[in-house]
């Protein structure tokens, strides 16, 4: 709006409106640019509301004027004055102020109206570059899922190829003779291929399906990347080993990590298809079940043992024992790190605990001391590791005003501690102890 056509009484008059809506709750008719910054709200909320209450205060300096000029507009007539008195006092008055305060009124114009383009540009700019920031996330997104997808259909297939080799090298090279007695032999018995079967044991049913337990562990356990991460911080306990044994290693991530800092071991896990998968990377492994293989080494002969997330798929029975193989098996100085998850965290439970059917049950981290101690270790030490996420915790409540001597929101926020704790603390932790 320019000099020339900036009017003061209309300012004065949206000026009043501005304070009857203040007093009296009801929306009024502006026509003057003054209150226009409080349209781009909708666009960029709770952003701009304290500019806008900084702008909106420029209205409020308006008042002074607006008494003075229209304090006369209604209400009843004072006494001693005729309203044609107060009507000619009121223009000479407004004629007399009119060339000082219109050019002041014109530039808050002319302000206003400028902040207001400006605001409407910045909104409309912020919006154009969230709108793409949300194309490139759904495209992001949309690749993740796709080189997932990639990922597993590359593991299926690996795994599919694994157990073909594992079959063609247990199948028979040629098919036995048919005996003399006529009696029909394993191939005649078998799938029709020459390839013989074994008989299901009596009052036991065949499986309907082989359930491929390495399949849902790929699935479930995540990425190796994401395992290296939080395997990492074990290989200070192995610094200087040559002989490092990775009890139930799976896809190898430690075995992996080893390789890359010089450490020297092998791994052992029950699943052939997971050996393979050591294999086939380059690691060190064979297929042997735990108790058994340390069983048959000899004593003294292992500088380490690393044992992660399989205590909890063992029996109380078959966990002292294990542990008390790994002590007889280890040399004098060496560590044995035991993985597993933290019952302490409830939120296992409603999470993974549950969705694997091989899990027997949790350990708790001073059961697990008391074993390590009993075994023969010494200075065993608890570490809790892969935090819940913050995002996935209770928050804390924020009030900003409260008045002396409540202790409300103190009590409550220190009951969001302790729910944390016990809810959504560490999920797993791992016991550390030397020999």
């Amino acid at each position: 709006m320019s000099q020339a056509n900036a009017d003061i009484e209309d300012v004065l008059a949206d000026v009043a409106n501005v304070l009857r809506e203040r007093e009296t709750g009801r929306s009024q008719t502006y026509r003057s640019e003054v209150r226009e910054i409080e349209d781009v709200i909708y666009l960029m909320p709770g952003a701009w509301q304290s500019i806008t209450n900084s702008l909106t205060a420029l209205d409020q300096s308006l008042a002074p004027l607006e008494a003075s000029f229209t304090a006369g507009e209604e209400g009843p007539e004072r006494a001693g004055f005729p309203q044609s008195v107060k009507n000619v006092a009121k223009s000479a008055i407004q004629k007399s102020v009119y060339w000082y305060v219109n050019p002041i009124v014109a530039q808050l114009h002319r302000m206003h109206a400028s902040t207001a383009r400006a605001m409407h540009e910045m909104a409309d700019q912020l919006k154009s570059v969230n709108d793409r920031l949300e194309v490139l996330e759904k495209d992001s997104l949309s690749r993740r899922v796709q080189a997932l997808e990639g990922e597993r259909f590359d593991e299926r297939i690996g795994r599919l190829e694994r157990s073909w080799r594992q079959r063609m090298a247990e199948e028979p090279r040629y098919a036995p003779p048919p005996a003399e007695s006529g009696e029909p032999t394993a191939a005649a018995e078998g799938d029709g291929r020459g390839v013989g079967r074994e008989r299901p044991p009596i009052g036991r049913a065949e499986p309907l399906f082989h359930f491929d337990y390495y399949w849902f562990e790929s699935i479930h356990r995540g990425d190796r990347a994401l395992i290296k991460r939080r395997q990492q911080p074990y290989l200070e306990f192995f610094e200087g080993c040559s002989n490092v044994l990775d009890v139930g290693c799976g896809r190898g991530e430690f075995l992996e990590l080893m390789v890359e800092k010089g450490i020297g071991g092998y791994g052992i896990d029950i699943e052939s298809d997971a050996v393979q998968f050591c294999e086939d990377a380059g690691l060190k492994a064979e297929q042997a079940e735990a108790i058994s293989h340390l069983a048959a080494i000899p004593d003294d002969s292992l500088d380490g043992v690393f044992i992660s997330q399989v205590a909890e798929h063992m029996t109380p029975s078959e966990l002292i024992e294990l542990v008390g193989l790994a002590y007889n098996k280890m040399k004098p100085g060496g560590h044995v790190v035991v993985e597993t998850p933290n019952p302490q965290c409830l939120l296992i439970f409603a999470s993974f605990f549950y969705a694997d059917l091989s899990h027997v049950q949790p350990i708790h981290p001073e059961t697990m001391r008391f074993l390590l101690l009993s075994a023969g270790f010494r200075e065993v030490e608890i570490k809790l590791t892969n935090p819940v996420p913050r995002n996935q915790r209770l928050g804390k409540v924020v009030v900003q005003e409260i008045s002396p001597g409540e202790t409300w929101v103190d009590e409550l926020n220190a009951n969001v501690d302790k729910l944390n704790s016990v809810l959504f603390s560490y999920m797993d932790y791992a016991a550390i102890a030397e020999k």
